[in-house]
């Protein structure tokens, strides 16, 4: 397998991609980067036949808009998505401006058929364990009934072919559990959701319990649901460090509570995801976070080749179609 590498255009440049490649290259003795940035910050993986170094002396900064990509060719997210455009590598990842990389996907390569519009999914956490695939969380402002009903199928495959759940459990984000509950939109989707023998839609859910296994929402939801959750997320953690360390007794109780606090801080690590998945192309888009550091990026690398080697994008196909 082959995968493209976007080494220049996140938060802290091509230092910690360049890490979590040789990280990647200690485990894997079969698998091939093709790691585009520029070749002298890139020194360090040359001894490595499995990479293929491709030098791009543009970088797309995350302040740019995304008519940005047409002005600068020659960056390395255009050149990385160039080269699954052309056929060279199998899946494209990146860390960059998502905007400009949701774009530059759009335009440079195609959509499975069937899919009318792409969207993007995250691993959401949850009070259980069990971390929920959300889409769309903000490819798009608004979306069809139609629309979501692709995105079901490509949550489903995703649950099925990624993380092994035999019978993934499908639900609709809505304003409450009751069939009738939401605008005519949500009452749409869930009709046709209730029709579908192919998929196990168990109804409209509230709130992100890990009761199942895929949501699908409207971009526009999506993302107001997603940044409401990791707004949440950074106030509890950043409460409980305030809390602790406000006095000798609370420090004495932090101690006892370390191993409690370690669980909690896990389950809410954006690290472990490795990164969102721009769904509904002909090759898997992984967008790593921007601000990922080398752990961050090898998960990103990990779950890239995860999606080619369990063949999603067939099994979106044979849904959709």
């Amino acid at each position: 397998m082959k995968l493209g590498i976007d080494a220049m255009s996140g938060d802290l440049g091509s230092r910690i991609v360049v890490e979590a490649c040789l990280s990647f290259l200690e485990k894997n003795k079969t698998d091939e980067l093709y790691v585009v940035g520029k070749i002298e910050e890139l020194e360090a993986l040359k001894p490595y036949d499995q990479v293929t170094l491709i030098d791009a002396r543009e970088v797309l900064e995350m302040t740019e808009n995304i008519l940005a990509i047409r002005r600068k060719k020659e960056s390395s997210m255009v050149k990385t998505m160039m080269l699954a455009r052309k056929g060279e590598v199998d899946a494209v990842l990146s860390c960059g401006n998502t905007g400009a990389y949701y774009a530059s996907a759009m335009l440079f390569l195609k959509r499975i058929e069937g899919v009318e519009k792409s969207c993007l999914m995250a691993m959401m956490p949850t009070y259980s364990d069990n971390k929920v695939a959300m889409l769309d969380v903000g490819a798009n402002s608004e979306n069809t009934a139609e629309q979501l009903k692709s995105f079901a199928i490509m949550g489903n495959a995703y649950a099925k072919n990624v993380l092994k759940i035999t019978n993934p459990k499908i639900a609709l984000l809505n304003i409450g559990s009751e069939h009738h509950k939401g605008d005519e939109i949500h009452q749409e989707t869930y009709k046709l959701l209730e029709d579908m023998q192919e998929i196990n839609f168990v109804g409209n859910i509230e709130i992100l319990d890990g009761e199942v296994d895929v949501v699908v929402t409207d971009g526009f939801t999506g993302n107001v649901a997603l940044k409401t959750i990791e707004g949440v997320a950074k106030m509890l953690v950043k409460s409980l460090k305030d809390g602790f360390m406000s006095s000798t007794r609370t420090k004495a109780g932090a101690v006892l509570a370390k191993p409690a606090l370690k669980q909690l801080l896990t389950k809410f690590d954006t690290k472990a995801a490795g990164g969102a998945l721009m769904m509904g192309f002909v090759k898997p888009v992984i967008k790593a976070h921007g601000s990922s550091d080398a752990i961050a990026f090898e998960n990103a690398i990990n779950l890239a080749f995860e999606m080619v080697s369990s063949d999603v994008v067939e099994k979106m196909k044979e849904g959709l179609n």
